[in-house]
């Protein structure tokens, strides 16, 4: 496996990128392993990138078979995308989840079948960058405080509600999805309009989308966004926010 990372993934600063990536590569197999059951039975979305990033898929780990040396992957909904990713020579997953990065290369794809269903195969990386952020804590934003974030859709700025948010990235709730927005999709110069006038200018990317409640679509989607390349400004912003957010919760629990 290539462990040559993709732009904007070989650091990470106090800006939220990762620095010194190799300390965070695991190259045990036993624990390549574990990581990418973790992926399956959490059901995180990946996102697919490959054809020198013209290409992305969104996909999950179905299954793990070590016996077999195979990694079981999601079948997308596109067959011409499929066929693209069938042909790769190079596929770099990526995969935000519970404050984690991770990351690995794949190739030699195959089209297989699982429960009677069709998905792709792979053999099972030997190396798999795994970031576990414990100070990019995520808080989950007041439903009485308006916290949003303005996305530019050609010429429409759109505002949507924040979720949750660290210094790491942000998730939104959208109902009604009115412009397109999927994993892989960049936004620059995003606005954040935080509680208090705080405000501030950020580089964002999809990186996955679930549903909010299973069981019932009316409640909308949640797209979880990365910041890429935060100012030092606001982060500091984003940190007092989620600083009196903490203050209110303790004062709460106190009450």
């Amino acid at each position: 496996m290539n462990n040559e990372l993709e732009p904007g993934t070989s650091k990470e600063t106090k800006q939220g990128q990762v620095d010194n990536y190799e300390q965070y590569l695991l190259h045990n197999r036993a624990a390549i392993i574990q990581k990418l059951k973790q992926l399956s039975k959490s059901k995180s979305n990946i996102t697919a990138h490959f054809g020198g990033g013209k290409y992305t898929l969104l996909t999950q780990v179905v299954d793990v078979l070590s016996d077999k040396d195979l990694v079981v992957l999601d079948y997308g909904s596109n067959e011409t995308i499929n066929k693209k990713l069938l042909e790769a020579d190079r596929v770099v997953f990526k995969a935000q989840v519970d404050g984690i990065t991770a990351q690995f290369n794949a190739s030699k794809f195959q089209k297989a079948k699982l429960h009677e269903k069709p998905a792709f195969a792979c053999p099972i990386p030997d190396s798999i960058l795994w970031v576990q952020r414990r100070q990019y804590y995520r808080v989950r934003v007041p439903l009485t405080d308006k916290a949003i974030c303005e996305l530019a859709h050609d010429d429409v700025l759109v505002p949507y509600s924040i979720l949750d948010i660290s210094i790491a990235g942000i998730a939104l709730h959208i109902k009604d999805l009115e412009y397109a927005l999927e994993a892989g999709m960049t936004f620059n110069n995003a606005r954040l309009h935080l509680p208090d006038g705080e405000t501030g200018s950020v580089n964002l990317e999809v990186v996955n989308q679930l549903p909010m409640k299973s069981d019932n679509p009316d409640a909308g989607e949640r797209f979880g966004c990365q910041f890429q390349d935060i100012s030092m400004d606001t982060s500091a912003k984003i940190q007092r926010y989620i600083y009196n957010i903490e203050q209110m919760n303790h004062r709460c629990k106190d009450d």
